[in-house]
């Protein structure tokens, strides 16, 4: 039987206190149930957002978003996710509302694991736990198997074919060049150019002749007429990659172009009139530039008609693996005849990492790699030290499940301690150092209560 046959469920437990969210998530995997946590809501949706979930049980009361408004956001983003809530006794009242607006039940503080379970089992013979699209989907050269991307891939299709605006907004390295070409090949535009332009770094008369072309004596050295990368790009789709560098005294003739389709060259006075699907690209805020007076509003709305967000790498750790094996059959007939594999530990290396340079960091620490194993397979040795980056606290993995006796809500924090402490070093194989780095403590340590709580070495 296979690991996703043997989950019963997929839970993600939300709630300020750790000892209460640690507690239910060892506890709840012990009874075969695949556990997410988060320690408010705002971190909660991220992992909603990028994690197949099939109930989030929630505290109500907590800093910042409350429970009754992460519900709302759940009902309105999957409606067939279902939401328990955990509630003081005396705010029953806030909860049987909650119901009304969606909620499948609620339990009242305090409460055992047995009791929560029995909800949970209820719920889950009423209906059959949702179907997880394990399987790599591909779109051009783009790659994933994480329902966040999946996700966007469907809104591709379902926007590629409009003629309106696209803005791709992510961090550096997320691959958004892609994108723009995923777009434009499920367009009806595909057959016509694409043509992809970076704003960055140029200044504003370089600027200007490149994007919309000059006549010839327009400038010292302008000894021909020359098109623009708008008027190469008619009839198909222009991206516009680094937006937020474009000078203010340029965005009053991107302006013009976007509402009216038209621009004279640098030097010239007749319109030049051209017929082309703007796709945009920022890693930057642009309603904060706004805000800054460094970007036009009416710019900025005219450019944000469909956002299209990319999450970073960091967000989407189901994609490590895939994209790894992809950049290791890209690159790996440049190195060697025969085939090369990534081990477990190497992989695990690749998992743990945060990629603050995201797909582009990816794709050279295995070509890195390729050029140091001078074998069939890549090992830690190959692909460390890894750039630093800061670890995501938002969506932490899952531990593997500890042989341990059921235990309340009361179990103290040593218990907690000594269980966690064992599952790390079954997921690793027994690597302490391996393991100190996933508990996020030093190697000395993890020695010390290794002995202090007589954990086997095995």
């Amino acid at each position: 039987m296979s690991e996703e046959q043997r989950t019963r469920g997929r839970v993600l437990v939300v709630d300020d206190e750790p000892l209460k969210r640690i507690t239910l998530q060892i506890e709840l995997s012990e009874q075969g149930f695949e556990v997410y946590e988060a320690a408010d809501a705002l971190i909660a949706r991220r992992v909603f957002d990028n994690n197949p979930v099939d109930v989030v049980v929630t505290d109500v009361r907590m800093p910042g978003m409350s429970g009754l408004e992460l519900l709302a956001y759940v009902k309105g983003s999957r409606p067939e996710v279902e939401v328990i809530l955990m509630t003081a006794y005396g705010a029953v009242d806030n909860a049987v509302l909650a119901m009304k607006r969606g909620a499948y039940d609620y339990i009242t503080k305090p409460f055992t694991t047995e009791q929560l379970l029995a909800k949970l089992e209820r719920l889950f013979a009423a209906r059959e736990p949702t179907a997880v699209n394990d399987r790599v989907e591909t779109m051009g050269r783009l790659v994933a198997r994480s329902q966040a991307m999946k996700r966007l891939f469907r809104q591709i299709r379902a926007v590629a074919d409009s003629d309106r605006t696209i803005l791709l907004c992510g961090e550096s390295g997320t691959g958004k060049e892609l994108f723009a070409e995923a777009i434009h090949a499920h367009s009806r535009r595909a057959n016509k150019p694409l043509i992809r332009f970076s704003c960055a770094a140029l200044q504003p008369t370089v600027l200007e002749s490149e994007l919309f072309g000059h006549e010839k004596g327009a400038f010292t050295g302008a000894i021909r007429q020359k098109a623009g990368r708008f008027e190469l790009a008619d009839g198909g789709t222009m991206l516009l990659d680094e937006v937020d560098d474009i000078p203010t005294e340029l965005q009053v003739k991107l302006l013009r172009v976007v509402e009216q389709q038209e621009f004279e060259r640098v030097g010239g006075e007749a319109p030049v009139r051209v017929d082309v699907r703007l796709i945009c690209a920022t890693k930057s805020d642009l309603l904060q530039l706004v805000k800054e007076g460094r970007f036009r509003e009416d710019l900025y709305y005219r450019l944000n008609v469909i956002s299209l967000p990319i999450p970073a790498l960091r967000e989407r750790s189901d994609d490590v693996p895939v994209l790894a094996n992809y950049f290791l059959e890209k690159h790996a007939a440049l190195v060697s005849d025969s085939k090369v594999t990534i081990s477990p530990h190497a992989l695990d290396e690749l998992m743990r990492h945060t990629w603050p340079g995201n797909v582009r960091e990816l794709e050279h620490v295995v070509e890195r790699a390729l050029t140091f194993c001078g074998g069939s397979e890549i090992r830690p040795e190959h692909i460390l030290p890894l750039s630093e980056g800061r670890r995501d606290t938002l969506a932490p993995p899952t531990l593997e499940l500890a042989e341990a006796g059921k235990l309340g809500l009361n179990e103290t924090v040593a218990d907690i301690e000594r269980r966690m402490i064992v599952m790390a070093l079954k997921q690793c194989d027994g690597n302490q150092a391996r393991a100190a780095q996933r508990l996020g403590i030093p190697r000395t340590t993890l020695r010390d209560k290794i002995a202090k709580y007589s954990i086997p070495a095995s």
